[in-house]
């Protein structure tokens, strides 16, 4: 066994085997019942010579009832225990798995967002749920099964080496060619289920993404292109797929041939001992009764490499979410307010996302205090919402200083930092739940009273009591059954009801429609004026009453000042309004 299983293997079961430590009692009982099993297969072969020898050959048919029941009670002896064994282990074998499930969940709702910018959701979702289903059906019955036939094979192997030694050789002089076949093929079937286990992400990943992207597919007339990318897709999972079954049947195949083999010479040489060296059919008997119970672990034991294999390559990729870092959860409590703010203040900021990549901010410096409004403008790829990035500490890295009253931002807690800032971005995302669930977010500190002013003071309330329900009004489909601008509307009373003293709008009026367009307005002026804010690209009309505008293009700040300041100076700012005021629209200011 450990010659078909690697150190890696070996690695991967240890690490994973933990699941199984506080579900140990069924683990015992299982491992308990496999000496028991042993036992009574070692007495059955015992039992069935003693009763050919003794009684079948002289023909004594009194003894021959009373063995008869002793074979009858071992028998049920070892059908009890094997059900025992299968049920405890798999019992043992399913907890652990859900305690695989969760911890992993755990984990990847405390992935950094960084991580969800980089990696497909697809991908990870194929990890949460083919991958571990994988582990589900084959780990823990594959490694466990793999043990107790192993452990059954060498006691069959003991009492025949007791029964007569040279028979037991002529037996023994396949095994190496069983294990040198299981060998390579290992490798074979691991490569393929490994190229399957990716393949299948990427497609799952496709899915996803196309099924999430469906009305631009259909808008623009690219059906087919869709369907013939996620084709290839598939046709590179079912190649490697179809070859794992191809090893997977040949590897079956040649051990079934092999231990054929050895049948043969068994027969053929055992007989040629019964007649020249006198040994009796009973043990003649027993070797061939034997053949087919010693060759049956031998064929499962094939069969469970590549399902340990299956396995191993779906911990293998499972293994990376597990290594992979999580977000900061000390002293993280949900608190009703928020912690105070009273200077937020960058010194010299620089930033690149990766170390072979340029900066994308560069030298940047401002202060914030407590009740300031802070407009961020600029051409896309200027900096503004990395600036947002770096403050909620979704990127981490930065050079120079960020300090939140007197504290460096690196040092801060991150629960701290939430609990201080809400985000309003434009991409928002809707629960298929009430409206008053998707406005608290399971916030148990929230009120009924939280709830609902929150929703007043950014007059989501006028349309959420038209609805059949009001707060019960379920949404659907993320946000489908409501208008662009409803689901701004709940977005922006999600932020306001945590009572968070800074408010952060990244762009988060780009894309609403005309019905609830005033209310929005009115809904950030209420924000504008009552909390300390910062705005990414936000509308003009809500820009100018900034108490500073900063101007950002490549990474800099270029331009710093009020809305007259930096008009008066007849710059790059004066600019972006003189083209607002042609177009004669609350256009961003970002573009």
């Amino acid at each position: 066994m450990a010659k078909i299983l690697t150190n890696k293997d070996w690695s991967l079961i240890k690490r994973f085997g933990r699941y199984f430590v506080p579900h140990k009692k069924w683990l015992i009982v299982s491992l308990s019942s496999i000496p028991v099993t042993t036992t009574a297969s070692i007495l059955f072969l015992w039992l069935v010579e003693r009763i050919i020898d003794d009684y079948i050959v002289p023909g004594d048919v009194t003894g021959l009832k009373t063995y008869a029941l002793f074979l009858a009670g071992v028998l049920l002896l070892n059908l009890l225990f094997d059900g025992v064994y299968s049920y405890t282990f798999s019992k043992a074998g399913g907890l652990a798995i859900v305690d695989m499930r969760r911890e992993l969940f755990g984990k990847a709702i405390r992935f950094p967002m960084r991580y969800y910018d980089k990696h497909p959701i697809g991908v990870t979702l194929s990890r949460l749920t083919s991958d571990m289903e994988s582990i589900s059906e084959s780990f823990a019955a594959g490694i466990l099964g793999l043990l107790s036939e192993s452990i059954k094979t060498t006691a069959l192997v003991g009492y025949l080496f007791y029964l007569n030694w040279r028979l037991t050789l002529v037996l023994l002089i396949v095994v190496p060619l069983i294990v040198l076949v299981m060998r390579y093929l290992r490798r074979k079937i691991r490569a393929a289920y490994d190229e399957s286990r990716t393949s299948l992400a990427k497609s799952a990943a496709y899915l996803q993404e196309s099924l999430n992207g469906m009305k631009t597919i259909q808008l623009y007339n690219a059906e087919d292109e869709a369907w013939n990318k996620y084709n290839n897709l598939n046709q590179t999972y079912c190649n490697a797929q179809n070859r794992s079954n191809v090893y997977d049947s040949a590897l079956y195949s040649i051990v079934e041939g092999i231990t054929s083999v050895a049948t043969a010479l068994v027969l053929f040489y055992g007989a040629i001992q019964v007649w020249d060296y006198g040994y009796t059919m009973g043990v003649l008997v027993v070797f061939i009764t034997t053949l087919g119970r010693l060759f049956i672990p031998v064929r499962q034991f094939a069969q469970q490499i590549s399902t340990i294999q299956r396995a191993l390559s779906a911990l293998d990729h499972i293994s990376h979410l597990f290594e992979q870092e999580t977000e900061e959860v000390e002293n993280e409590t949900k608190k009703e307010g928020s912690s105070e703010l009273r200077e937020i203040r960058f010194e010299n900021v620089s930033f690149r996302y990766s170390e072979d990549a340029p900066d994308v901010l560069k030298n940047i410096s401002f202060t914030l205090r407590k009740g300031d409004r802070i407009a961020l403008v600029g051409t896309t790829g200027s900096g503004k919402s990395t600036i947002i990035r770096l403050l909620t500490k979704t990127y981490t890295g930065y050079r120079g200083s960020i300090q939140i009253n007197g504290r460096e931002l690196r040092d801060i807690p991150l629960a701290e930092i939430r609990n201080m800032m809400a985000l309003m971005q434009q991409d928002i995302f809707m629960f298929n739940d009430s409206i008053r669930f998707n406005i608290a977010l399971g916030r148990e500190y929230l009120t009924e009273e939280d709830i609902q002013k929150a929703a007043s003071f950014v007059y989501a309330d006028h349309f959420i009591n038209q609805l059949p329900g009001k707060m019960e009004y379920v949404i659907q489909d993320n946000g489908d059954n409501l208008s662009k601008g409803q689901g701004q509307l709940i977005s922006f009373a999600r932020a306001i009801s945590g009572n968070n003293e800074l408010i952060i709008l990244d762009e988060a009026t780009s894309a609403v429609d005309s019905l609830t367009e005033n209310y929005i307005q009115k809904a950030i002026e209420n924000i504008f004026s009552s909390r300390t804010v910062i705005a990414v690209a936000h509308r003009l009309s809500t820009i100018k009453h900034s108490d500073q505008i900063l101007v950002l293009e490549q990474g800099r700040i270029i331009e710093r000042g009020n809305h007259d300041e930096l008009v008066s100076q007849g710059g790059k700012y004066a600019g972006l309004v003189k083209t607002w005021e042609e177009k004669n629209t609350d256009s961003s200011l970002s573009e």
